[in-house]
């Protein structure tokens, strides 16, 4: 296979990335690199990835203090263990690309995110000895040590409000269901568990999450205001504290938008009504084969 190089002193990595890109579409029958002076490698073909490397920090400019590390948890990584994980959570329960990845390049375009978002993920999980060493394909191990970190990861501030439905009658779903069909809210917690047929809490009003709590984004629903003070809220809106993992993972149980079923287990754990009783069923009836039965083939 033929291999075309391009080098200079300095190249930004997004300037790389749309190198190799533009290599892909015009050239598919060839493999590319582009390399600077600093360090940075960046390859796209058989066997090449492995070459990949990101350009060190200039000695000039380094202090003593120790390095930040990327977020292993950042929205676009969690998107992306999920794509990991797939092919081991039913369809119904997450809405992912299953299939099985040789390397970074291959993970970003089934997750359709940058290759250097996939190289930097892949070298921190390899870096943290979460990737199987001499595996044919990415495969998480330690994951029980991986999960209980993502799962303290999403333990945050939460932005949420507790709203009514103009309209009340006896029955708010339709209402709710005329909300989850506008493709931008989905349930989430307690409301998502049951969907998916993991419900362990009952008497929660249902929580529904949104890319973002603003008043110009409520608007689009003229029949939900805000419930008066000592008033019973019909749902309580959620801003997604990681929009594109709860977005892209989001499933259609009956219709139903809701979240994925690792997206419910990360989220009610420290909610106060009786939440990690609700993530231990998560785990105990879904996820202690994919936690703890990773290191076995």
């Amino acid at each position: 296979m033929p291999l075309a190089v391009v080098a200079a002193p300095e190249i930004a990595p997004k300037v790389a990335e749309q190198i190799l890109n533009f290599a892909r579409e015009y050239a598919p029958d060839a493999a590319a690199g582009v390399i600077d002076f600093a360090g940075l490698r960046m390859f796209h073909g058989p066997q090449l990835e492995s070459l990949n490397a990101e350009a060190p920090a200039s000695h000039a400019l380094e202090s003593h203090a120790p390095k930040e590390q990327p977020h292993l948890f950042s929205d676009l990584n969690q998107w992306m263990l999920k794509v990991l994980l797939a092919p081991e959570v039913p369809d119904a329960l997450l809405s992912a690309p299953r299939g099985r990845y040789g390397n970074a390049s291959q993970l970003a375009r089934a997750a359709h995110v940058s290759v250097m978002s996939a190289f930097r993920l892949v070298q921190q999980l390899q870096r943290e000895g979460y990737l199987h060493e001499s595996g044919a394909h990415l495969r998480l191990v330690r994951r029980d040590d991986l999960f209980r970190r993502w799962q303290a990861s999403a333990l945050r501030r939460i932005n949420e409000a507790p709203m009514r439905f103009l309209l009340r009658g006896a029955d708010s779903r339709p209402a709710l269901q005329h909300m989850l069909d506008s493709g931008r809210a989905c349930l989430a917690l307690f409301a998502a568990a049951e969907a998916l047929g993991v419900g362990f809490v009952e008497g929660v009003p249902p929580y529904v999450y949104v890319r973002r709590l603003s008043p110009a984004s409520l608007s689009a629903w003229k029949n939900l205001v805000p419930i008066a003070p000592g008033e019973p809220p019909d749902v309580i809106v959620r801003q997604a504290p990681f929009p594109e993992s709860v977005f892209r993972g989001m499933v259609r149980p009956r219709g139903i938008a809701s979240c994925d079923v690792l997206q419910v287990w990360l989220d009610v754990f420290e909610h106060p009504a009786r939440g990690q009783e609700q993530a231990d069923f998560v785990r105990s009836r879904l996820l202690n084969r994919i936690i703890e039965g990773s290191d076995h083939g």
